[in-house]
Formats: structure tokens, C-alpha cells, sequence
């Protein structure tokens, strides 16, 4: 394939990781905006970060840090410190990366694991944004864990645990599902850039 690396079955040229970045980020905002007609207790909004970090690193940026930004600034019209959520994102696409630098592999148990290595970071990453947040700004929890977070706090158990522990289990299964469908994305995607590279 010409648009691949060839050093690495999981890092596409730019000519490939930036236009997969953006259509990457489309497809986050695309489910993102669905949620809100079809509200589970899940974030469903790294799906496809996950499937662009698979491409490259800059491919993973790109449609972390566009989502972020789209639907802060021009469809939530939240503060711009909000945007410090798109750390989360970010981490996703470093863990991603370094995992798949060190083991220059992916197969169902490496997804297994990743599952719970990204959901038990972010869960305390989450967490730590959410206190400093709640501490400088007096942010309050809006996101599917509220209703815990709120039961957790108002009985005397500090802000960062009461953040935290709903957040483990919800990323679990929202990880679970993003990572399979992000990998079955990658693999489909793939097979059709190498149609077009023979093309």
C-alpha cells in the first residue's frame, strides 16, 4: 500500500490520517447529537477516536480535539474550559498508541485489556478534571453519572470519590462497546483504503 508506513501496520501516511480525522470527528459529533434523542447512561463519544488512534496518532488528535471543540464551542456553548474534558480523549489516543508501540499487535485479549486500562484511567483522570472543575469554577456533574455523584456526595463522601466510583463501571461498559465498534471500524476502513491504493 502507498499510504501506509510500512514500519507499522497501524500508522497511515498524513494523506490518510487527516481526512480520517475529521470524518472520524463527523461520526463522534453524529453520535453525540443522537444521544440526545436516545439518552443511555453511556458517553458513546470516543467510538470513533478510538478507530482513528488505530491510523495514527495525528489521525487520533485530530478527531479528538475537533469533537472537543465542535461541540463545545458551537453546539453545546458551554465555557471554553470545558474544553480541558478533551484531555480524556487525548489520553485515549496516547494510551492507544503507546499500547500498540509496545506490542506492534491487536487481537481480542489486547482489546480486552484496553478496555480496562482506558476506562480505569480516564475514570481517575474524569475525576481529577471534575474536582479541580468543581473546586475553581463550582462546576457540577451533568454527565450520565450525576445521579450517583449526587447520591455519593450528599452523604459526606468527599468529591473526588463520589466522581470516581460512578465513573469505573460506566466507562467499562461505554469502553467495551467503543473499543469493539472502533476496531471493527479500523478493520472495514483498512480493507477499503487498500481497494483504493490498488485502485
Amino acid at each position: 500500500m502507498q499510504g501506509k508506513i510500512k514500519s507499522s501496520p497501524f500508522t497511515y501516511s498524513l494523506k490518510w490520517q487527516i481526512p480520517l480525522g475529521i470524518i472520524f470527528a463527523c461520526l463522534n459529533i453524529g453520535v453525540n447529537y443522537l444521544q440526545n434523542f436516545n439518552p443511555v447512561p453511556l458517553y458513546m463519544d470516543t467510538i470513533f477516536t478510538i478507530s482513528a488512534s488505530f491510523f495514527g496518532g495525528i489521525c487520533g488528535i485530530i478527531s479528538g480535539l475537533l469533537y472537543h471543540i465542535t461541540t463545545t464551542i458551537i453546539y453545546s456553548k458551554v465555557p471554553l474550559w470545558s474544553l480541558v474534558w478533551a484531555i480524556c480523549s487525548l489520553t485515549i489516543v496516547l494510551i492507544i498508541r503507546v499500547y500498540i508501540k509496545i506490542r506492534k499487535k491487536i487481537e481480542i485479549p489486547d482489546l480486552i485489556l484496553l478496555v480496562f486500562l482506558i476506562s480505569l484511567i480516564v475514570s481517575i483522570e474524569g475525576a481529577t478534571i471534575f474536582t479541580v472543575l468543581n473546586v475553581f469554577t463550582g462546576y457540577n456533574e451533568d454527565s450520565q453519572v450525576k445521579f450517583m455523584y449526587a447520591l455519593l456526595s450528599s452523604n459526606s463522601i468527599s468529591v473526588f470519590i463520589s466522581a470516581w466510583l460512578p465513573r469505573v463501571p460506566v466507562n467499562i461498559l461505554d469502553k467495551a462497546i467503543s473499543i469493539c465498534i472502533g476496531w471493527l471500524s479500523f478493520k472495514g476502513i483498512k480493507k477499503l483504503i487498500g481497494l483504493a491504493d490498488k485502485a
